[in-house]
């Protein structure tokens, strides 16, 4: 982010400013966009970031769970899975997001992502986190008893 630093010690003129906008003497003190922040406040650096930061990529918008648990707790939705499973089962599928763009379905257990295996919930989470707007990922994973592929583009 582009930035001007003034030393309010040695300009006379930056101090003013300083002292108009935050009401302040002390040190440091930021102003973006017109917010003003005194000191070093994490919470509001941590928004005027976000405000500022590039795009951001799309969320896969799934709701769901890791398969051999969900499965062994529902084995009515296993009958067209094969034994012994592991990935994710997709409960839900958000609307206008990767995963809905795709044509992921409720039910689907996604096995691979990105040419790895996935195990389980905080492994895809992982996966995907690296991924940034434009990436594309391919995805392995099970509907009714039959193995697909999937490229996802965030």
């Amino acid at each position: 982010m582009p930035f001007v630093e003034k030393d309010v010690a040695k300009d006379y003129a930056a101090a003013i400013e300083m002292i108009r906008l935050s009401g302040q003497q002390g040190v440091p003190v930021t102003v973006a966009d017109g917010d003003v922040i005194l000191g070093f406040d994490q919470q509001k650096f941590a928004k005027l970031a976000e405000k500022f930061a590039g795009p951001k990529r799309p969320p896969l918008g799934i709701l769901a769970a890791d398969a051999e648990e969900y499965l062994a707790r529902h084995p009515e939705k296993a009958e067209k899975i094969p034994e012994g499973t592991k990935g994710i089962y997709v409960g839900k599928i958000r609307p206008k997001t990767v995963a809905a763009r795709a044509e992921l379905k409720p039910g689907d257990v996604i096995t691979s992502f990105a040419g790895k295996r996935v195990r389980n919930m905080a492994a895809l989470d992982q996966m995907v986190e690296t991924l940034k707007p434009g990436d594309q990922a391919t995805a392995k994973f099970i509907r009714d008893g039959e193995n697909q592929t999937v490229v996802l583009q965030f």
